[in-house]
């Protein structure tokens, strides 16, 4: 039969094709291949090395950084005064913002206004009414005081000629005394002539108690001048301490109104956040400025704390930019310029775009580390395309250099530290 077991059997042996058997090749071409290879190979791990790399992300920041004007209270746009591509100067204004509160009676800040402005002219003219009452007082205490040194002339004189008559009359007293010695005079005429001069002395004791008065009258005028001059300055300076806080209230009245955002810096205007109209809240973004001065220098970096350890000041490192693919424009020099000793902070990352995240399961350290890129242009079509803030990049940092083998048995080395026991010095 054709079909019977045994034939079909012996067709599954049969071979489709031709064997061919090649000659054995001699041991010693294996041995010695084999021999070279491995030799080859340790020559390789032996004397050969490779840099550890790690890749980070940063961005293009420019120097000095972007300023970013914010609200510092809630409210609504009232005016823009600038425009994008505009140069401004430092102090000039940029936007108004409305931050004042209505009530039925009409907006806070101007019934506030209004009522400090007539506190303080009633201040102004209780303040020059005392001016011109301590004018007139000062005026009549003056030119009462000077009636008086007048008088005190008077009487001063009045002295000195009541003194000198005095003088002549007890000349005349001594001389009547040695006429009556003499018998030329009687006795009654002696007795006269002492009365008139003990009369004279009297005279001139009175004289005398009026020229004190004159002179007590002066002092006691010129500290009465004194005084009220006091008393006027001191109401005077109530007043001033009064109108100056009232105008510190007026300047915080006008702050609860419109708030006028000047810039910080010379530059250019870059982005307007806002429009008129346009309600913002408490440090929501309004302007940015890009500096005067500012270049596209600098790349910032992130690093971790695995990494930094071996970068220093000057070493050459690879930057890749996202707009410009590596595929097509390959990869761009730079080195480092300076390498943070301190951990960067988060509220200084959260001003970086191209931070990374914040991981509470995975906390980690991250240094600040600053690139200079050769060059901030790139040549596309006949074209310059300058560099701008927030251009992300993929900068490749070269670390610590081993051997091959090192890498090779690094995983041994793991085992011998986890298994090795207490160090002892």
């Amino acid at each position: 039969m054709l079909f019977r077991k045994e034939a079909l059997e012996t067709r599954s042996r049969n071979w489709s094709g031709k064997a061919v058997l090649l000659s054995d090749l001699p041991g010693r071409y294996l041995i010695a291949f084999t021999a070279a290879f491995f030799l080859l190979f340790f020559i390789l791990i032996t004397e050969f090395s490779y840099t550890r790399r790690v890749n980070v992300y940063g961005e293009i920041t420019s120097v000095p950084r972007a300023v970013t004007v914010f609200s510092a209270q809630p409210g609504f746009i009232e005016s823009c005064l600038v425009k994008p591509g505009q140069k401004i100067k430092k102090g000039q204004p940029l936007c108004s913002v409305n931050v004042s509160r209505t009530t039925a009676s009409g907006a806070v800040n101007i019934r506030h206004r209004e009522s400090i402005e007539k506190r303080i002219d009633t201040l102004t003219h209780i303040d020059a009414e005392i001016r011109h009452n301590r004018s007139i007082t000062l005026a009549m205490l003056t030119e009462e005081k000077e009636r008086y040194e007048l008088a005190l002339q008077h009487s001063a004189q009045a002295v000195i000629h009541a003194r000198e008559g005095l003088g002549l009359m007890k000349e005349n007293m001594d001389n009547y005394r040695q006429y009556q010695k003499q018998g030329l005079i009687n006795r009654d005429q002696l007795i006269s002539q002492t009365a008139l001069y003990y009369q004279q002395q009297n005279d001139i004791l009175g004289l005398d108690t009026q020229n004190e008065q004159n002179a007590l009258q002066v002092l006691t005028l010129r500290s009465a001048m004194q005084t009220q001059a006091s008393d006027f300055d001191n109401q005077l300076y109530q007043i001033s301490i009064q109108k100056s806080a009232l105008e510190g209230e007026l300047a915080d009245a006008d702050a609860g109104g419109d708030q006028v955002i000047i810039s910080p810096v010379d530059g250019t205007v870059d982005t307007l956040s806002v429009t008129p109209g346009q309600s913002v809240g408490s440090g929501d973004s309004l302007i940015q400025i890009i500096p005067a001065t500012a270049h596209y220098r600098q790349l910032v970096l992130w690093v971790p704390d695995s990494a930094v350890l071996y970068l220093t000041a000057g070493q050459q490192v690879n930057i890749r930019y996202d707009a410009f693919p590596s595929e097509k424009f390959g990869q761009f020099p730079g080195k480092i310029f300076s390498v943070a000793h301190t951990p960067a902070s988060w509220q200084e990352m959260a001003t970086y775009s191209g931070s990374p995240a914040r991981s509470v399961n995975a906390p980690e350290t991250w240094y600040k580390v600053i690139v200079t890129p050769n060059s901030d242009q790139f040549h596309y079509k006949d074209s310059i395309i300058r560099a701008e803030n927030g251009m992300r990049a993929s900068v490749t940092l070269f670390l610590d250099e081993r051997k091959l083998y090192q890498w090779i048995f690094s995983p041994l080395y793991d085992v011998r530290d986890s298994a090795l026991g207490l160090i002892h010095e």
